[in-house]
């Protein structure tokens, strides 16, 4: 009933509910219940009926569609309690958990406690004793002693600091042990969510698929039944029908016998009647002279009685003026309940004003609150903003050191490919993975469409389309003011009538938006942003009109052309194809609604259109189909079978017409070729209509707005999309950038580099030790050559006795770096 009537709220279910079990509700229980006070009732009945016999009726037993209908109710009662308590069990498991971890953590909390405080007392005894200390060291003399005393306290000093920071790495300890088991229960809540939710989708599936069954079964019991009604009644009817025809042919045969007794006897009656007639002629006039004498004696009578009613009228007086004396006590009576009446309303006044105070404090509650939530929000945004900066930061920084260690695996591979094993560079690895966070930072928010869109409009910084925009509001609001005249009151009507035009209008429009309920500048917006569905240019159709004569004067001479013509007017480019398309939209909407306005209202069929029209239509039809979408080709194809003879004759239009195809604008408050828009004041109405149904008032607004805000924020974040199996994914292609043959071959080579290195080293240490053993031999020879006297000179020895030795080294070339 509430949804029905919706002012009606409790007080009529509270009439109209059942008091009683009912048959059609949804309980089992309370069905049977309801067939058994039925069949009881109907026992009663029968009881008081036939007091005097003593049949006793049995029990109805219940149909073929009760007994459907209970089982299938018994069935999915059983299958929604199974299902809640398997859905239950996933909550009571979590809770118990929670429990169990709250104990523990109470617990450990307390330990933790219990040994800081443990700690706290035995290092302030230690601390007391290093004070002491101090005191008895001020009264040593020896520095010895001092120096002794004071490497004495800072081994104390030390081993207190050491406590301490025992101390503290077994709390942080603890701490990193709790993060750990934090994010170990944050799995298992998502592990719980996810089995709850499969429980819950594999339990709608089993009551969807219960419901069918149990539905396919009550049908198949209806059909049942029908089927044997029918029979059964079919049956009976044709009986019935017979029994019919038997008992007209009798009671025709009846109905003759009866017609001639009837007219013996009507005869008899006639006979009968005149006989008494007469005698109550004579009866009559007798008793006309016995009411004569009889009027005699009512008119002594009347004047008895007129004196009578004076006496009663004088005694009616007394008792007036008795009335008067009673009617002033009821005045004083009167006054004093009024009296009290108003002590009644200036405490109901007080409760109302009390009433209000309260409203407004919960109103200021109410405020608060939702200041704090909006704060909330803030800080949810900014600590997500700054866990997504953080988590890309990480990924980055991540990212980036795994392409760092690839450049160097890579460099260090072509070195050791061009100084080890003197070979070109391996081809080079795949590329890096592509990071899957990239694609949720590239996607648009919701929000930032709707304000792209929102953009998307004329640009209010064109004075031409502000001109225009201006120029058609107040022709769509004068259309308004003419038109709906029926929400104005005759008075005020009469009263701006001496006024000039603007002030009327004035007036006018805002009696009309009062009846509408239109307060903002929105609303306006919104009811020029549906005129303009029903604008056309009247300019544009008388030239469409001359181009469809012209198009039917010279049908003949068109089709017999050749396709140069078209493809001449097709390849004036796609920024003029795109604007044409818009003239030629506008020209059949201008057309569509200035003739019998099918585009908004419709059609009322294509044979009380003229030839001409249907021509018009065909073509715009066509035009919309072809040129409507901004994705479809430029020039129409060749091959098209439908819109073959309709290109040549778009052509042909588009060259008798250069008006429609050279000025071009995108202002949507223009015709496409730069005329101003109008409307029809026949249109005013049906597109008021379309408005009032998009329209919300101003109070539902407040509601929508109010039920807007209470939606959950989004707080979503590239991050916070990604999966884990996106992150396995990646940071494994990471680690699998290098095949594993690789490093194999580089365990390998790195052994026998090892190998290598120690005959280098050997080798380095002998030709070390040769050169030390030079740097001596030169030395003593100088020693040698200052203490010996110079010995002749020998002859230079011959190159005939040299053999040279050939340079058997490879040319040098640059080799990259190691």
């Amino acid at each position: 009933m509430a949804g029905a009537f919706g002012g009606f709220g409790d007080d009529e279910d509270d009439v109209l509910a059942p008091k009683e079990p009912q048959v059609t509700s949804q309980d089992p229980e309370e069905r049977k219940a309801g067939r058994a006070l039925r069949i009881k009732r109907r026992q009663e009945a029968l009881k008081r009926a036939e007091q005097l016999s003593e049949v006793t009726f049995k029990e109805e037993e219940p149909g073929p569609i009760e007994q459907a209908t209970s089982s299938a109710a018994e069935e999915l009662q059983r299958l929604a309690l199974d299902g809640t308590a398997k859905v239950t069990n996933v909550k009571v498991t979590t809770d118990e958990r929670e429990v169990i971890r709250r104990t523990l953590f109470s617990d450990k909390m307390l330990a933790s406690l219990a040994k800081i405080e443990e700690e706290a007392a035995d290092a302030q005894i230690q601390y007391d004793a290093i004070t002491a200390n101090w005191d008895i060291m001020l009264e040593i003399k020896d520095p010895l002693d001092i120096d002794a005393a004071i490497k004495e306290q800072r081994i104390k000093c030390q081993e207190l600091l050491e406590q301490k920071d025992n101390l503290i790495a077994e709390l942080k300890q603890d701490l990193n042990r709790m993060d750990v088991g934090y994010y170990e229960d944050l799995e298992k809540q998502d592990k719980d969510i996810k089995e709850l939710s499969d429980r819950i989708e594999k339990q709608i599936t089993i009551m969807q698929r219960a419901y069918e069954k149990q539905l396919f079964l009550i049908e198949q019991a209806i059909n049942i039944e029908r089927e044997v009604m029918v029979d059964h009644n079919n049956k009976r009817w044709e009986a019935l029908y017979k029994q019919r025809d038997k008992e007209e042919v009798a009671h025709l045969e009846f109905k003759f016998e009866q017609l001639e007794e009837h007219k013996l006897e009507i005869e008899a009656i006639m006979w009968d009647h005149h006989a008494k007639y007469r005698e109550a002629k004579i009866e009559l006039e007798t008793l006309i002279q016995e009411l004569q004498k009889e009027l005699e004696k009512l008119k002594a009578t009347c004047i008895i009685n007129t004196e009578k009613i004076g006496y009663n009228y004088q005694v009616l007086k007394k008792r007036e003026e008795e009335n008067v004396f009673v009617r002033s006590q009821q005045k004083r009576k009167l006054n004093k309940m009024s009296d009290v009446a108003n002590t009644l309303r200036s405490k109901i006044r007080k409760a109302a004003e009390d009433g209000a105070i309260e409203e407004i404090k919960a109103n200021a509650e109410i405020v608060s609150l939702m200041q704090a939530m909006e704060d909330l929000e803030k800080k949810c945004r900014h600590f997500s903003h700054v866990n997504n900066y953080k988590f890309s930061q990480v990924w980055r920084m991540c990212g980036s050191r795994c392409a760092g260690l690839a450049r160097r695996v890579r460099s260090a591979e072509t070195a050791l490919h061009a100084h080890v094993l003197a070979e070109p560079p391996p081809p080079p690895p795949p590329p890096p993975p592509k990071s899957p966070l990239s694609k949720y930072e590239n996607e648009i928010p919701v929000k930032d469409i709707a304000a792209l869109q929102s953009k998307e409009v004329g640009d209010p910084k064109n004075m031409a389309t502000a001109e225009a925009k201006d120029r058609l509001v107040r022709h769509i609001l004068q259309l308004v003011a003419d038109n709906t005249g029926f929400l104005v009151e005759d008075r005020l009507l009469k009263l701006i009538e001496k006024y000039p035009l603007t002030s009327r209008n004035l007036c006018t429009l805002d009696s009309i938006f009062m009846a509408l309920e239109i307060q903002a500048e929105e609303d306006i917006e919104l009811m020029c942003k549906i005129f303009l569905n029903y604008a056309f240019c009247p300019i544009c159709i008388g030239m469409e009109e001359h181009t469809s004569d012209m198009m039917e004067h010279s049908t003949t001479g068109i089709e017999s052309q050749d396709d140069t013509h078209r493809v001449s007017v097709c390849a004036k480019g796609r920024g003029e194809r795109s604007s044409s398309t818009r003239a030629r939209s506008s020209v059949v909407r201008s057309i569509s609604a200035s003739t019998s306005r099918s585009v908004h209202v419709g059609f009322r069929g294509a044979e009380s259109l003229s030839s001409t029209d249907q021509l018009l239509i065909a073509e715009a039809d066509a035009i919309l189909q072809k040129c409507g979408d901004p994705k479809v080709s430029t020039c129409p194809s060749e091959s098209a079978s439908e819109a073959g003879g309709s290109a040549r004759r778009r052509g042909v239009t588009v060259s008798q017409t250069p008006a429609l195809v050279t000025t071009r604008t995108n202002n949507p408050f223009l015709c496409p070729v730069g005329h101003y828009l109008e409307i029809e004041s026949m249109q005013v109405l049906t597109a008021l209509n379309e408005f009032m149904s998009v329209f919300v008032p101003p109070e539902k607004r407040k509601l929508y707005n109010i039920l807007d805000s209470v939606q959950p924020p989004d707080f979503t974040t590239p991050s916070r999309k990604l999966t884990a199996q996106e992150i396995d994914q990646y940071w494994s292609q990471w680690k699998n950038q290098f095949p594993p043959e690789k490093d194999r071959f580089w365990d390998g080579l790195l052994s026998g580099l090892n190998n290598y290195l120690s005959i280098l080293q050997e080798r380095e240490r002998i030709h070390n030790e040769v050169s030390q053993l030079r740097a001596r031999n030169t030395a003593l020879r100088r020693l040698v050559r200052g203490a010996l006297p110079d010995l002749p000179a020998r002859p230079a020895p011959s190159r005939a006795f040299t053999a040279p030795v050939p340079d058997l080294a490879p040319p040098p070339y640059k080799l990259p770096p190691i």
